[in-house]
């Protein structure tokens, strides 16, 4: 009887869990939304989209959270973890998550929320089979401050600065090559996401592709949010040669702590772009340049390939000449050393250091240097001999003849003036050489 009892109550508890588990296997499903704050909002101020997804038994995985567009709003979906909700609606357990969307309206007027579908996954009932949940669709009214109905976007924050640079150089562009222009806003105070996007022009003769924003918030540990900042750049491929101007980029932002409207006017930018002969081979895939992807067009110009043609010959040449013109480099050079040696052996630098060693030193270290110059003087007879200076003439001559043979002969010698010796030796030798000029190198002719 224990048995049979026993095993009644195991069927009996059976049964029970088959049925819970078939309540469950058609699992309900709802979705709500709200938004906080509700009503009219001011403008550049951040409105919450909360949306959940709810259901009698449970989700298996994550919901897939779509964007969606709200013209004239930035919408984003900040990277937080899901709230899990838990709660009872008529007598019915409810479980579920939710999300907060973020929407930070740009402008007044009224703003329209579209519905948007969810896709979940509901619990075993399910047999994992994705199910979509629509979202109400949503209105809330937006104003601005006196003083900023004109403003195209409303962005309020308490100090704004905006900077641009250009890469690369406006020097040296050319038909075929690309302009990037950047301009980089940094709000204090405020996320980055609130910050609006810059705008650039189109430009005539110029293709222009935006690339993706980058954005950062400045965060410190105890001061927590200091600013935000946002970088927008665009890449301008020039199709043509010619002069261009970037308009100028106009940022207009409400000053939260003077409640004013203020700009920033960026400056235009005006550059000139030369020929190519040569034109790309393709094009630049538009999506790469918009998502910032490394590119490099090659642009061969036909003055750069004549002159690298001319390098390339004058190398080639000067390979072949290099024999030839090493051994004429030889044969200059010891040219160069031939004279030089010829101008050491000749009598001008003789003459010069008897000069010196006559002023300044005794007579025997003079006598040996008048010799050198003598032998090395094509006035004079070769080889050298004193003697030949008494048939120069002049008493100063014998003077000095007469004390190198006074040297020789170990008799004392007394100084001479070698002044007035060097303008004797200097007039005898003009006198033989004009004597020599007037010589006729003819032999004298017969006479009968």
């Amino acid at each position: 009887m224990t048995v049979r009892w026993i095993t009644r109550i195991w069927m009996i508890a059976a049964l029970l869990a088959s049925a819970s588990i078939f309540a469950q296997g058609v699992p309900q499903l709802k979705v709500r939304a709200h938004l906080e704050p509700s009503g009219t909002v001011v403008a550049g101020s951040e409105v919450k989209l909360v949306v959940e997804c709810l259901t009698t038994t449970f989700f298996t995985e994550a919901p897939d959270w779509p964007l969606f567009n709200v013209p004239g709003a930035l919408v984003a979906l900040p990277d937080e973890q899901a709230e899990n909700l838990h709660e009872t609606i008529d007598g019915v357990a409810w479980y579920g998550v939710s999300r907060a969307y973020r929407i930070v309206p740009q402008a007044a007027g009224a703003l329209s929320i579209p519905a948007f579908a969810i896709t979940v996954h509901p619990g075993p009932g399910g047999a994992n089979v994705p199910a979509t949940l629509t979202t109400p669709a949503l209105k809330f009214v937006a104003t601005v401050p006196e003083g900023a109905e004109g403003m195209r976007i409303f962005f309020p924050t308490q100090k704004l600065s905006a900077t641009q640079t250009l890469t690369p150089s406006l020097h040296d562009l050319k038909a075929g090559g690309s302009l990037t222009r950047s301009v980089t806003q940094v709000a204090a105070g405020t996320e980055s996401m609130l910050i609006p996007p810059v705008e650039f022009s189109e430009v005539d003769g110029l293709k222009r592709y935006p690339k993706q924003s980058a954005t950062r918030n400045v965060i410190q540990d105890r001061a927590g949010l200091v600013a935000g900042e946002r970088t927008d750049s665009a890449t301008y491929v020039i199709d043509r040669s010619g002069k261009f101007k970037l308009p100028p980029v106009t940022i207009e932002w409400w000053n939260t702590a003077g409640k004013r409207k203020e700009s920033i006017v960026l400056p235009a930018v005006s550059f000139s772009a030369s020929s190519a002969n040569e034109r790309p081979l393709f094009d630049i895939p538009a999506d790469a340049l918009s998502k910032g992807g490394v590119h490099r067009i090659l642009i061969i110009d036909r003055w750069q390939a004549i002159l690298a043609a001319g390098l390339l010959v004058f190398a080639v040449a000067l390979v072949w000449a290099y024999p030839g013109l090493a051994a004429r480099f030889r044969h200059v050079r010891q040219a160069l050393l031939d004279a030089r040696k010829r101008h050491a052996d000749s009598a001008a630098p003789a003459w010069r250091a008897l000069q010196v060693a006559a002023r300044k030193g005794p007579l025997k270290s003079t006598i040996p240097l008048l010799y050198r110059w003598m032998d090395r003087s094509s006035d004079l007879k070769h080889p050298a001999q004193v003697d030949e200076l008494n048939a120069l003439g002049g008493p100063q001559l014998d003077a000095l003849v007469s004390a190198v043979h006074a040297h020789y002969s170990n008799q004392p010698v007394s100084r001479s003036d070698w002044r007035k010796s060097q303008h004797a030796l200097g007039s005898a030798v003009k006198r033989t050489r004009k004597k020599r000029a007037m010589q006729s190198p003819l032999p004298p002719l017969n006479k009968y």
